[in-house]
């Protein structure tokens, strides 16, 4: 049975560490305290501080257990700074991508490791797994790709790679 690699940038790593180390010595332990106390309130029935501890226990163990699935079995990219000419370059993993859907918007996204996308929703990033990413995978400047989505195949335009 083969193992899934988890592709992650160091940083990406580390913040996911962090996290669970968060999660585990001081989330955690708030939750389990808030628990505790609104057990020994009242019915149980109808207590809402205990419905609500629950499911925040709940919540948080299954992040727990997602980085640590994640953080199993990893692999560090390195994120390498290349020096071809612009016209060379490819879509590669860790690179800044502008993408035309259709020839409609354009959007910029980050190439990201597994895992990596649920950490920052500030900035439009997408993973090795993304039907956006294997559309686009090691295509240059100006190719296009096909995006498959549930409803069909989307043409992919790749505007600029940085």
């Amino acid at each position: 049975m083969s193992t899934k690699i988890n592709y992650l940038t160091r940083e990406g790593y580390e913040r996911l560490v962090q996290e669970l180390h968060d999660l585990k010595k001081i989330e955690l332990p708030k939750i389990l305290e808030r628990l505790s106390d609104a057990k020994a309130m009242w019915d149980l029935s109808e207590n809402f501080e205990y419905k609500s501890a629950l499911e925040d226990k709940d919540f948080a163990q299954t992040r727990i257990n997602e980085i640590e699935e994640l953080i199993h079995n990893v692999e560090i990219i390195k994120e390498e700074k290349k020096t071809s000419k612009k016209t060379d370059k490819t879509v590669d993993y860790w690179t800044k991508v502008t993408v035309s859907v259709e020839w409609d918007k354009e959007y910029t996204v980050d190439i990201v490791g597994t895992g990596e996308t649920w950490i920052d929703w500030k900035n439009l990033k997408i993973s090795l797994e993304s039907p956006l990413w294997l559309a686009i995978k090691w295509k240059k400047i100006w190719e296009i790709g096909k995006m498959k989505l549930a409803t069909g195949k989307v043409d992919v335009k790749i505007v600029n790679i940085q």
